[in-house]
């Protein structure tokens, strides 16, 4: 018996062709390892501004907090962040970490845009780093990546606090009572601050 000729053979499954399906599939494997390269509860949201995101709960696992609910009471203290971007202040956005829908907020979260964030936790034993708000936040930050933005060995994402250079992961800061946080990528001449004036009751 002959074999067919090579350019008329036509295997099929499930009524496609071969070539169809695993063309189909390699997309698939594709778009996946594209949205998949930004982590875990990160948007990909390329440059700032950076809003905050419409579901709460997604940055709250990623972040590894437990699921919003009302303000803890044992645990209440702010920081405040400023990010600079290309020599460009970029917006802390008020309702990072607020579910309005059920009226519920996470440990951390921001009520206005003056860059103030709120440690709210009903336990003692609580830590919260700076890498958990940009997960609540799902922007991601680490020293060659803030946002969608990447940057480099050369040039990378450098965080100060109280206007000290810190050195390690930007995310692994811990936060702790009125702390002065500035996250900076190419920050030009804006200069960073080291120390913020916190109004009365925060």
């Amino acid at each position: 018996m002959g074999r067919a000729p090579r350019g008329r053979l036509r295997a099929r499954l499930g009524g496609f062709p071969v070539r169809v399906v695993l063309s189909a599939a390699a997309t698939v494997l594709l778009l996946l390892g594209v949205r998949g390269s930004h982590g875990p509860g990160h948007q990909a949201r390329g440059a700032p501004p950076w809003p905050a995101p419409a579901s709460v709960p997604v940055g709250v696992r990623a972040a590894g907090l437990a699921p919003p609910a009302s303000p803890g009471d044992v645990v209440r203290f702010a920081v405040h962040l400023d990010v600079i971007v290309d020599g460009r202040r970029v917006t802390v956005p008020p309702g990072i970490g607020v579910d309005r829908r059920h009226r519920q907020v996470a440990a951390l979260y921001t009520s206005d845009s003056s860059g103030i964030i709120h440690v709210d936790s009903g336990s003692d034993q609580s830590v919260f780093t700076l890498g958990q708000f940009f997960d609540v936040w799902q922007v991601a930050l680490g020293l060659r990546r803030l946002g969608g933005l990447q940057a480099t060995r050369h040039d990378p994402v450098t965080v100060y606090l109280n206007g000290a250079r810190v050195t390690g992961p930007p995310g692994s800061v811990m936060l702790t009572p009125h702390q002065e946080i500035a996250v900076t990528w190419r920050p030009g001449r804006i200069a960073v601050a080291d120390g913020y004036a916190f109004p009365a009751g925060t």
